[in-house]
This record gives C-alpha cells, sequence and structure tokens, in this order.
C-alpha cells in the first residue's frame, strides 16, 4: 500500500507513467506565456483607460463611471490570471498551485485562492451594475434604482454571499499529505509538478464538493438572472413601450448605447463560459490533460482583452480616438 507521495512518485508513477514532456504542460510554459500576454494586454488597458476619463463625452456621462468599474474589474481579474496568481490547475481535482507574483511575495495559496474566486465573482456583479445602469437611466421605467443608497444596500446585498460561502470550505480544508495521496486515484499519471510542488488542494469530501458546486451555481446563477432582469427592462422600454415619448435623436442615442452594453458584457463573456464549460466536462468525465488545463488559463486570460477591445470599438468617441492614433492623426486627437 502506497503511504506517501514520494514511495508512489518512485514506485508507480516513474514506472507506469509516461511522463508528458510538452511546454505548455509545464508551469514553466503556462508562466511565460501567461506573463508574456500581459505585457502584450497592458498598453490596450492603459488606452482604454484614457478614452474613458479623456475622450468620453457629456452625453455619455451617465455611463463613464460605471463602464470604469466594469473595465477596472475586468483588468484586475486579468492581471490576477495572468501574472499575480497564475494558476496551475489539476482539474477534474479541486487542486492546483500558483506560479505568479503572489508566490514569489509569498502569499499563502489558500489565500490566494480566495482572492482569486472573489475577484471573478465581483466582476459578475460589474457586469450587473453596467446594466442596472442602462436599465436605471430610462425614464418612466417603474423599476429604476434612483436612490445612492439603495444601490449600495443592493450591491452589498450582492457582495455579501460571494464573499461569504467560501469561508466555512477554507476553515475544513484536508490534510494536504493525505489529500495529495487521494487525488492519485482520480489522476494517476498527473505532470511531474505534482510530486516536487506545494500543491494546494481545497476539498476532497463530498460534502465539501458538493456545497462548493452548489453554492458557486447559484450565485452565477444569480448574477444571469439579474442580468437578465435588466437587459429586459432595457429591452421592453427602449424598443417596445409607448409610455415613453422621446425624440428621435434621445431614442436612437439610448439604442446605441444599449446594444453596446450587451457587446461589453456579451462577446467576452463567451471567452468565460467556453473555459467554464471545458472544466465542467473535464470534472464530470473525470477526464485530466494538462495541456488543455493550462490552456483554459490562458484562454481566461483573453477575456479582458476581448473586453477592452470591444469597449473601445462599440463607442464612436473611443473608436474615433483609436482611429486618429493608428492613422497618427496629430491634429484630431488635440
Amino acid at each position: 500500500m502506497i503511504t506517501s507521495i514520494e514511495s508512489y512518485y518512485s514506485n508507480e508513477w516513474k514506472l507506469k507513467c509516461s511522463p508528458d514532456t510538452s511546454f505548455l504542460s509545464s508551469w514553466q510554459g503556462l508562466s511565460l506565456f501567461s506573463h508574456s500576454l500581459l505585457i502584450f494586454f497592458l498598453p490596450m488597458h492603459a488606452l482604454t483607460i484614457h478614452c474613458i476619463f479623456n475622450k468620453t463625452p457629456k452625453t455619455m456621462d451617465s455611463v463613464k463611471w460605471v463602464i470604469f468599474n466594469t473595465h477596472c474589474w475586468c483588468c484586475y481579474v486579468d492581471i490576477l490570471v495572468c501574472s499575480l496568481i497564475t494558476p496551475y490547475f489539476f482539474f477534474p481535482t479541486l487542486s492546483g498551485f500558483p506560479v505568479g507574483l503572489f508566490r514569489v511575495l509569498g502569499i499563502p495559496t489558500s489565500a490566494q485562492l480566495y482572492i482569486g474566486m472573489v475577484s471573478c465573482m465581483v466582476m459578475g456583479i460589474s457586469i450587473i451594475a453596467l446594466f442596472e445602469n442602462r436599465s436605471s437611466c430610462i425614464q418612466n421605467n417603474r423599476f429604476k434604482i434612483t436612490k445612492i443608497g439603495t444601490k449600495v444596500v443592493y450591491y452589498f446585498l450582492n457582495c455579501i454571499p460571494i464573499v461569504g460561502y467560501l469561508i466555512p470550505p477554507f476553515f475544513h480544508i484536508p490534510d494536504q499529505n493525505a489529500a495529495k495521496l487521494n487525488l492519485l486515484q482520480t489522476i494517476p499519471c498527473p505532470t511531474e509538478e505534482f510530486f516536487y510542488s506545494e500543491i494546494f488542494v481545497l476539498a476532497t469530501d463530498d460534502f465539501w464538493h458538493t456545497y462548493l458546486w452548489m453554492f458557486t451555481t447559484i450565485i452565477v446563477i444569480g448574477i444571469f438572472i439579474q442580468v437578465a432582469f435588466f437587459f429586459l427592462c432595457c429591452l421592453y422600454y427602449i424598443y417596445f413601450s409607448t409610455t415613453i415619448t422621446l425624440s428621435p435623436k434621445t431614442k436612437k442615442y439610448q439604442r446605441t448605447f444599449f446594444l453596446g452594453t450587451i457587446a461589453q458584457a456579451l462577446v467576452p463573456l463567451i471567452f468565460l463560459l467556453a473555459p467554464a464549460a471545458l472544466v465542467f466536462l473535464s470534472i464530470f468525465f473525470n477526464y485530466y490533460d494538462q495541456s488543455l488545463n493550462n490552456f483554459i488559463v490562458l484562454f481566461i486570460s483573453f477575456h479582458d482583452f476581448v473586453s477592452t477591445f470591444i469597449i473601445i470599438l462599440i463607442h464612436h468617441p473611443y473608436r474615433q480616438f483609436l482611429i486618429q492614433v493608428a492613422t497618427f492623426d496629430k491634429v484630431h486627437r488635440k
């Protein structure tokens, strides 16, 4: 009977497993590609922030700060994934280790995991705020939220479950050595990193697995329901309601920004749903492929770059400024 990781490595892994030698499956490959992407993405993030603060016309004042808020959360999550945490997951198990800057700084892996999960969820709240803002700017919308105090309470109540539901599992973290041995029943031939890195296992017990999946699913569905509600409010009052009399110019303006909001939220969402689906399928079918796991992390990294690009393309003042920058039109940029 195998009683230690060292024994399994010597007597099982070396004899029965074919090492995955591809560069992408290694932590060095993940780290190099991920950090390189951030170097490429940062100028686009900076350009977008410049556009939001300096190229937003007064007609967009009502959406300026909510666009900035969403962009900041997307940038923050992007930097977490690409540089600060850069998780090396061992799906289909709930385990892995970070290869980012936080690891160099000595921040515990459990804290990094908590920060990453909460940050991704709060980014979803920023998407709610994007649609809620559009909905609340529509005249005669009976569901609009106008009082600042009401908004603070509304978003505070949204954040409490996100911050709170992860606390119980972190107080029941399993013994890591025993947990790692247990994981080898699911992934008998992991990459060699599994044996010499400080792997963190969040949960092995069925109860905590069920708890995490159930509450995570509930929160994600809750976010989607709220986004869908405000989306339908906008759709109804902008396109179908006859109780609002607006000038053709105002109606065109509201429709343009509503479509822009949809694009800003929907297109980047694909870059989150696709890897989430792969993770779900990996866990459901108990399928392990480290190159695929690392590719999922890299694919998620593209989320904010796409979001940033969409913000610039869909809003005319930002798009016009980008064209001027690209064509070296110094006169119109002043």
